[in-house]
């Protein structure tokens, strides 16, 4: 997979993560983990910091929003 594909899916992971009713910060580690689990499965050089900074910073923008 590409760059992009992984920003949609960082993107998507924070989606989930904001639709989850009163997630702790347990619920909202453990999916980003999972996600980007299986993302380095798909590619060697993925990059899971930048993946979890990436879903941070874009659930930072729905609580802003």
């Amino acid at each position: 997979m590409t760059r992009q594909h992984f920003q949609a899916l960082a993107d998507c992971t924070a989606e989930i993560i904001h639709n989850l009713s009163n997630p702790t910060d347990w619920d909202k580690q453990m999916v980003i983990r999972e996600i980007a689990g299986v993302c380095k499965l798909s590619n060697p050089n993925f990059d899971s910091q930048r993946f979890i900074e990436w879903v941070e910073k874009t659930l930072e923008k729905h609580l802003t929003a």
